[in-house]
């Protein structure tokens, strides 16, 4: 038999971030609220937490409560779409840094340091590294 007492889930949540907000959510609002997320669980891919997702559990009693705390929360929350809002210009010791698209590509698009010169420096130490490991297989050095 069902006790009030026994432990259901109310929620799942993407990760344990999200499902540790949501309990901590439902413990300010007086509901006591666990979630069992096991290393096991935080180490798996993508894919096993559609099968076992992060859930929070509260109390069979304070279900339909918690149900209404959640719904009402996510009601409340404002998703922001930061390319509308003006966060206007840096002041202080950060004021030096913009966040000028063109500037950024005229640093790391021209000059020594280049993806293509840095990969092409990368291409010449593994060449290196294999001609110097086979001169010495073969005795050389």
């Amino acid at each position: 038999m069902a006790s009030p007492q026994d432990l259901v889930p109310v929620s799942d949540a993407a990760g344990p971030g999200e499902a540790h907000i949501i309990a901590s959510m439902l413990r300010e609002n007086g509901i006591e609220a666990f979630v069992f997320d096991t290393a096991a669980q935080t180490l798996q891919w993508d894919a096993p937490r559609i099968i076992n997702p992060y859930l929070v559990h509260v109390q069979r009693s304070d279900l339909e409560r918690a149900q209404q705390l959640i719904a009402s929360n996510r009601e409340a929350s404002v998703d922001l779409d930061w390319d509308e809002i003006d966060v206007g210009e840096p002041e202080g010791e950060m004021s030096h840094i913009r966040g000028d698209r063109e500037d950024y590509e005229d640093r790391f698009t021209s000059g020594i340091f280049t993806p293509a010169n840095l990969f092409f420096l990368f291409l010449a130490g593994v060449a290196i590294f294999a001609i110097a490991s086979f001169l010495k297989a073969i005795n050389v050095i």
